[in-house]
């Protein structure tokens, strides 16, 4: 599927005749909604060049753009406030009927330096085709600043968006490195030795003005890119460097513009752009809990406790009292906030337990992993509930998060038999895996729904069992195909209608609410079979987490019934220290590795990861090896880039909760810097033990 068939005509024509109908049909708002738009190559901007403007956190855009002779096809991520990834495929088109000559993919990425205030500017530094292909490649810092309904940016460029040359390098002081000039016709990809590189810069400006319209403005710049590449490859006639639009967004999501560079060229562009924390659909979500009782019981009853709580979905065990305590292990599901679920709990707890208990402490539980108990003042509740004296910042004020004592092991039923927990959950979920990053097949896709089941039937045990669905894929167009992988390539796997994506065994247990272990054997994923296991430890308080794996695994044969035959002989060692750090301030989770790759390469990876409230997840991953692999220009490299995003869909009726939508932005038949991918991982099965998650979402502790 080339990167034309995105667009048609029809499509194109519809977006300027909707841009030409909101200019003469709008209505005017004494308070317009003002709003930013990308330009060509998706990153926020005005026609033809970037402004130093940052979309809100979470941002997930794509889109598709034209300016004769290219064709630009992205899809970008604001993963941080300062922070936006963009993957674009760019095509030599000029007519949009036609098949692309050659494609030109690349990753983008865009840094704020200063937010604007009263009295400076936004500055961003920007890098276009960081990593990809040279002809696409240039860099800059872009500066802008707001003045009433206008929005001015100034910049510099260097490589393509500076090759009008109006100055020297000023960078050329620090070494003669920046005085390198690149080739943009190379076939060789572009790489951090390139970045700012040239004897020359150029300069770009321009300004927006939203005119009195909701989402509606006026765009005018001047660039420095002057088609160099262009003009001595093929009879090509550069534009004016000066260009302008107008731009439309609609309700924040859909955006569109249509302009002029100089006086012979059309340009176009529309995109899609949602937050994934504005969702429509969450995980499960409780129903609206019942009226609280008035007075206290005048005794405990268990039974009854535990019945109430399991005709509302919440599981609790292990109950036992001593003085004016009772002690609970409540069983907790990762896809719903753990304030909630406590909360809930207490509920039932305190309307069954007499007159004279006074401290609740919950051990919450998940598939065996235990977190730290938490101990919550039984009146707080009942102040909030009953009189609506309390808060749930009263509350969390007299809570404790109960380390265990020789004092108090005995009645702690984190340390006793732990009953069994025979409980058994079903997901779906459905993925679409895209590469923008191939350069003589243009965008590939594959298409996949899974069927996932997970129980735990006796002590410290689960098991786990995924159906992969092959619904559509376009691997078939490959032209290029990379013939070092150990097993049969993605386009094998995918052939089948059904397979099985993984069936294992696996053991958790706690050694303390800090340190958990997990071991699993199986069908891992599509491509391996094996065993291994892993260690984590997590301090409930701490930013911090550290852990450890170690995978002994063997490929799986393609072409087999439900791709369930191995190649024996093949075993690999992988494994790997992991440590993980959560960003203050910007909900946003630092993943380091390194270790030994499945190919046997060694290496690392860096990954960011972003986890909204309402269960949605953004993650950037840059992994690197000291092994080279062939990369789409027939060269080597050493690096492998990911985006993936996760949207959750279990709160609609009959969808079970933890069902999901996963969208991953990868090249496909990668081999180095590979790395196993367990069904299950610590890190993510302790996420709601940690004092960070219950501190951000204990609002919802009596909801």
């Amino acid at each position: 599927m080339h990167i034309r068939n995105w667009i048609y005509n029809p499509l194109f024509f519809a977006a300027t005749l909707l841009c030409a109908a909101i200019c003469v049909a709008g209505t005017t708002r004494a308070t317009p909604l003002q709003k930013h738009s990308p330009a060509l190559t998706g990153f926020l901007g005005l026609n033809t060049i970037p402004s130093a403007r940052m979309d809100e956190v979470g941002t997930v855009r794509m889109g598709v753009s034209t300016l004769d002779p290219y064709l630009h096809g992205y899809i970008g991520i604001q993963i941080a406030e300062p922070l936006h990834i963009n993957i674009r495929q760019t095509a030599e088109v000029s007519n949009l009927t036609e098949a692309p000559k050659t494609l030109y993919p690349g990753v983008d990425l865009k840094l704020r330096l200063i937010k604007e205030n009263t009295y400076r500017p936004e500055i961003s530094l920007g890098l276009q085709s960081a990593f990809g292909h040279k002809r696409m490649a240039g860099e800059y810092i872009a500066l802008s600043k707001r003045y009433n309904n206008f929005d001015f940016t100034a910049g510099i460029g260097w490589g393509r968006l500076g090759s009008a040359g109006h100055f020297n390098n000023p960078f050329k002081i620090l070494g003669s490195h920046f005085d390198h000039d690149r080739n943009p016709d190379s076939d060789t990809p572009n790489t951090p030795s390139n970045w700012f590189t040239g004897d020359k810069i150029g300069l770009f400006a321009g300004v927006e003005y939203f005119l009195p319209y909701d989402g509606l403005s006026l765009k005018l710049d001047y660039g420095a890119d002057r088609y160099t590449a262009e003009k001595n490859n093929f009879d090509y006639e550069s534009p004016a460097p000066w260009g302008i639009g107008l731009a439309y967004t609609h309700n924040d999501w859909l955006s569109a513009s249509i302009g002029m560079q100089g006086t012979d060229k059309v340009m176009g562009r529309i995109s899609l752009q949602s937050i994934p924390s504005k969702w429509p659909f969450t995980h499960k979500t409780y129903p609206k809990p019942k009226p609280f009782y008035k007075q206290r019981n005048a005794r405990l009853n268990i039974a009854s406790m535990t019945n109430a709580a399991a005709n509302d979905d919440i599981t609790l065990t292990g109950i036992t009292s001593k003085g004016q305590s009772i002690f609970a292990i409540l069983d907790i599901s990762p896809h719903i906030p753990a304030p909630q679920q406590i909360g809930r709990a207490v509920r039932h707890i305190a309307a069954h337990s007499g007159q004279d208990i006074e401290e609740i402490i919950i051990t919450p539980r998940h598939v065996h992993l235990m977190g730290t108990p938490v101990k919550i003042m039984r009146s707080d509740v009942e102040n909030y509930l009953k009189n609506n004296l309390s808060s749930p910042q009263e509350i969390w004020k007299n809570t404790e998060f109960v380390v265990t004592t020789e004092d108090n092991k005995t009645s702690n039923p984190f340390l006793s038999i732990r009953r069994t927990n025979n409980k058994t959950t079903f997901t779906l979920a459905l993925e679409n895996q895209i590469s923008l990053s191939e350069e003589e097949s243009g965008i590939l896709y594959r298409s996949s729904a899974f069927l996932n089941l997970q129980s735990s039937p006796f002590l410290g045990f689960l098991t786990g069992t995924s159906l992969r669905l092959n619904l559509d894929n376009n691997l078939s167009e490959r032209a290029y195909l990379n013939k070092t992988h150990p097993t049969e390539l993605t386009k094998s796997y995918a052939q089948a209608r059904i397979s099985l994506e993984n069936a294992y065994v696996g053991y958790t247990h706690s050694l303390t609410p800090d340190l958990h272990f997990m071991a699993s054997a199986g069908y891992l994923e599509e491509g391996y079979a094996g065993l291994g296991g892993e260690i984590l430890y997590r301090p409930f308080s701490s930013r911090f987490a550290l852990g450890a794996e170690i995978w002994s695994v063997t490929p799986r044969q393609a072409n087999s019934p439900l791709n369930m035959g191995l190649y024996t002989g093949q075993n690999s060692i992988t494994g790997h220290i992991n440590g993980w750090y959560d960003l203050p301030h910007h909900d946003i989770t630092l993943h380091a590795r390194a270790g030994r790759f499945i190919a046997g390469d060694v290496g690392g990876s860096l990954e960011l990861e972003k986890i909204f409230k309402n269960g949605a997840k953004l993650t950037g991953l840059v992994s690197l090896s000291n092994y080279s692999d062939t990369d789409i220009y027939g060269g080597t490299t050493h690096a492998y880039n990911s985006l993936k995003l996760t949207l959750p869909f279990g709160n609609i009726p009959y969808i079970p909760t933890g069902s999901e939508i996963r969208t991953k932005i990868a090249p496909f038949d990668r081999v180095t810097a590979q790395s196993i991918n367990p069904p299950q991982r610590l890190f993510e099965m302790t996420e709601n033990f940690t004092l960070d998650h219950m501190a951000k979402h204990w609002t919802n502790i009596l909801d």
